[in-house]
């Protein structure tokens, strides 16, 4: 049986049987990993290390592509975001949808920079929860292969050299109002919307979300990038329709 180690986020864990528990990671190269950890639940066992949103440090039996548990130390745990169970239920909602976008047998490093970067976010309290979720949606799915087109318009494919721009979510970029209005389905995009939009898809991880952004241009913000996750991953998300219940209406602080 060979041992791996491993540095990675508990995104999920599950109960099993009378006293295991499955924990559903993500790892710093961007894999999804799931791992069996015997006795979790059974008294002296308990590893707070080994348990949702904490990043540890993983030493795992690997046998057949199965993972068990042997050690977990804890590099940094989200803990505090249960203090407030709005930025909880973000928080398990970002840790969703990462799953949903990662793979046991994809590399892909940047899901775990920029999730660990949203995560610290929420836990700071400097940013505007709905801005950071909206550019953490937006980036994500770019990373996973979903980037929106901003060079020209996703209708026609000719240049947009000038406002008012308008942006497709089906079509997956920005369009004219005239092929926007044309075919339906498009929401416009405030100059400062859009501006932020580009920043959330070029910035560095740890910069994500630094930006400003009120109003309606946040309120566009966090619309666009929604429904951009909703339709081009065609499913929902049961946290975020918890989450959804408890905010208030996106926008109306700066970050």
């Amino acid at each position: 049986m060979a041992e791996v180690k491993l540095r990675a986020l508990v995104l999920r864990e599950v109960d099993f049987g009378d006293w295991d528990r499955y924990l559903t990671v993500l790892a710093e190269d961007g894999r999804r990993v799931e791992i069996l950890c015997k006795n979790a639940r059974r008294g002296k066992k308990t590893n707070p290390a080994a348990r949702q949103l904490c990043f540890s440090e993983f030493i795992l039996a690997e046998r057949g592509e199965k993972y068990a548990l042997r050690e977990a130390d804890l590099v940094h745990s989200f803990f505090v975001l249960a203090e407030d169970i709005e930025r909880y239920a973000l928080a398990c909602y970002l840790c969703e949808l990462t799953s949903a976008l990662s793979d046991p047998g994809l590399e892909s490093p940047a899901l775990c920079r920029l999730l660990l970067t949203a995560l610290l976010a929420l836990e700071r309290k400097k940013r505007d929860p709905a801005l950071v979720k909206a550019a953490f949606e937006l980036r994500v799915m770019a990373e996973s292969g979903y980037a929106p087109d901003l060079q020209a318009c996703s209708i026609c494919g000719e240049a947009v050299t000038a406002g008012p721009v308008w942006f497709s979510v089906p079509a997956g970029g920005i369009a004219h109002e005239s092929c926007a209005r044309r075919v339906g389905g498009c929401m416009p995009l405030d100059g400062s919307a859009l501006r932020a939009v580009v920043h959330v898809l070029s910035a560095e991880p740890k910069r994500l979300a630094a930006f400003a952004l009120t109003g309606a241009a946040a309120g566009q913000l966090a619309a666009l990038a929604e429904q951009y996750v909703r339709f081009h991953l065609g499913r929902g998300f049961s946290s975020l329709d918890f989450y959804k219940s408890l905010a208030g209406p996106a926008g109306g602080t700066g970050l």
